[in-house]
């Protein structure tokens, strides 16, 4: 089956390269209202965009975590999960006891769903209308500063950063996990399924490294990203309780 839709949807690429070309407030318009069209949890839509337009804070933010596409974005977005919305008009009586039962898990959990669903419809969006999109948890690395620079509430927490502007790349698409096994199980977790698509997978991803000058595959590169050493993130883990997410 073939549309538009599904078209855009497998043609899907990062973009790190941008042209040296405005983007209009009318396309950005047009992405964030899809962005903001998707599902979310119990229609708090705790998601906020904060487009930072500073050239010296986009260059500080890509100095502090190595990602010079940022500085060079036309319109660069960071992604917040927010519950201060639900504040607004809130007695201090109700205030008190809606943060408590924010404080739980399962509200962190969802506004991060629906912050990812947003994020995936304003990527797609762009690349609907003629925009390349790349989308970067490490853009929020530097929590204290963006916290200070943004002015963030408590309950607002950025989770993402979002650069877009005119593609002045074509890197390809990046192959996936075979969607039997890697995404689709039956009735049951299926770990069998489940190493057979990963070697599958192995493969596909060792040519496609290989013409990039890596080799590795992709069980070798995840091992290279999460299992060689022992990193200490619990200065994020803080930050999220100190924002009042996730603290029971």
């Amino acid at each position: 089956m073939e549309n538009d839709v599904f078209k855009i949807l497998s043609n899907r690429a990062s973009i790190r390269a941008f042209k040296d070309e405005p983007v209009s407030d009318e396309l950005v318009m047009t992405v964030l209202s899809a962005a903001a069209s998707g599902p979310n949890m119990n229609n708090f839509q705790p998601v906020t965009f904060i487009e930072i337009t500073d050239q010296a804070v986009k260059d500080e933010i890509a100095e502090r975590v190595g990602m010079r596409y940022i500085a060079g974005a036309p319109r660069f977005f960071v992604l917040a999960i927010d519950y201060n919305k639900l504040f607004v008009g809130a007695t201090p009586e109700q205030a008190a006891v809606m943060a408590e039962n924010l404080a739980w898990y399962n509200m962190t959990e969802g506004a991060l769903i629906s912050a990812g669903i947003a994020l995936e419809n304003a990527v797609l969006a762009a690349n609907a209308v003629g925009l390349g999109a790349v989308t970067m948890a490490g853009a929020v690395r530097p929590l204290d500063f963006l916290q200070d620079t943004l002015q963030l509430p408590k309950f607002v927490k950025p989770v993402m950063g979002l650069s877009l502007g005119y593609p002045d790349q074509e890197p390809g698409v990046k192959p996936k996990l075979p969607v039997k096994g890697g995404f689709w199980m039956t009735d049951k977790y299926d770990q069998a399924a489940l190493e057979g698509a990963v070697a599958t997978y192995n493969d596909t991803m060792r040519e496609y490294f290989a013409g990039r000058g890596i080799d590795e595959d992709w069980t070798e590169h995840n091992m290279k990203m999460v299992a060689t050493t022992a990193k200490d993130n619990s200065l994020a883990t803080q930050h999220l309780h100190d924002k009042g997410f996730a603290t029971k």
